[in-house]
C-alpha cells in the first residue's frame, strides 16, 4: 500500500519536471475479494491520469488459477510447504465469498460515472461474460478460454491479451494461446503485462504467426490500445495528431528499437 501511495506522489512530482521521456497514465487494477480494495481505490479514483480501471480475481478456483493442481504446483515452486498452500487455498476461498460481491458492486458504483474505460479481467466462462456485459464492462482483459474471448466478442466488447503469450509462443499458466486468439478473431489489443520489450516483438511475431498483415498487427500495439484509453490524438500515422514514433530495425527476425520520438521531438 505505501508503495502504491508513494508512487502515486512520485508520478505527480514527475510529470510536473517535464524530465520523463514518455507520457504516463494509470491503470488500477483492482482485485476484487481483496479486504482493502475500496480503501485503496477511493482515495485516486478520480486522479486526472487515471485511464482503465480493471476488476480482477485471482483466487485459486476461478480465472487464471482455476485448476487449483497447477495453482498448488505454482505455490509449492515459490517455497510454500504443502500444509500451508492447502491452508490459504481455503482462505483465500473463504474471503473470496465473503468479499467478492459486495466489493464489486461499490466499484461498480463508484466508477459509473467516471470518464475511464472499465475491463475484466481473466475471463473463463460464458457467463462471467454476460455479467460483465450486463454491468456495463466492454473490454475483456486477457480471457483465459477461447470460449470466453468468442463470448466477449459476441457481445461486441473488446479483447486484450499479453504480449509475452505471443512472444513465448503460449499462456505462461496454461490457460489459452494468445495465437489462436488471433486467429480466430477474437484480439482487438496487446498489452505488455509486465513485459514493455514484448510489444513491439509481439506486433512482428504475429503478423507471421496469424497470417495478418504488419500494419494491422502494429495497430493492435498502437492504434487499437489507444483508442480504447480514449486517446484519440494518437497511435497511427496521420496528419494533425501527435507523431509518436519508432523506428524499428529487424535484425535476424527479431525487431530492434532504434530511435523513438516524442510528438514529433526525438527522446530516444
Amino acid at each position: 500500500m505505501r508503495t502504491f501511495r508513494e508512487g502515486m506522489v512520485d508520478l505527480d512530482a514527475m510529470l510536473l519536471s517535464g524530465l520523463l521521456k514518455s507520457e504516463h497514465f494509470l491503470h488500477l487494477r483492482c482485485e476484487m475479494p481483496a479486504v482493502d480494495v475500496i480503501a485503496m481505490f477511493d482515495p485516486v479514483a478520480d486522479h486526472p491520469r487515471v485511464r482503465m480501471i480493471s476488476l480482477m480475481d485471482h483466487s485459486p478456483g476461478v480465472g487464471q488459477y482455476a485448476n487449483l493442481d497447477r495453482y498448488r504446483e505454482l505455490r509449492r515452486k515459490e517455497g510454500m510447504p504443502s500444509d500451508y498452500v492447502e491452508r490459504r487455498i481455503a482462505e483465500l476461498q473463504t474471503q473470496r465469498a465473503r468479499l467478492r460481491n459486495p466489493n464489486r458492486r461499490a466499484l461498480l458504483q463508484r466508477v459509473a460515472n467516471l470518464d475511464v474505460m472499465l475491463a475484466s479481467h481473466d475471463d473463463r466462462t460464458e457467463e462471467e461474460i454476460a455479467e460483465n456485459h450486463a454491468d456495463g464492462i466492454r473490454i475483456s482483459e486477457f480471457p483465459v478460454s477461447m470460449i470466453a474471448a468468442k463470448a466477449a466478442k459476441a457481445h461486441g466488447m473488446q479483447v486484450i491479451v499479453g504480449a509475452p503469450n505471443i512472444v513465448r509462443g503460449g499462456s505462461h499458466s496454461g490457460n489459452v494461446s494468445a495465437a489462436e486468439m488471433l486467429r480466430a478473431g477474437a484480439v482487438d489489443a496487446f498489452a505488455s503485462d509486465y513485459v514493455p520489450a514484448a510489444l513491439v516483438e509481439a506486433a512482428f511475431r504475429c503478423a507471421a504467426a496469424a497470417g495478418i498483415g504488419l500494419p494491422e498487427a502494429v495497430a493492435l500495439v498502437t492504434d487499437h490500445p489507444a483508442r480504447m484509453a480514449g486517446l484519440s490524438d494518437r497511435g497511427r500515422l496521420e496528419a494533425g495528431l501527435r507523431a509518436d514514433l519508432v523506428r524499428v530495425r529487424v535484425h535476424e527476425d527479431l525487431p530492434v528499437p532504434r530511435q523513438v520520438w516524442r510528438a514529433g521531438e526525438r527522446v530516444a
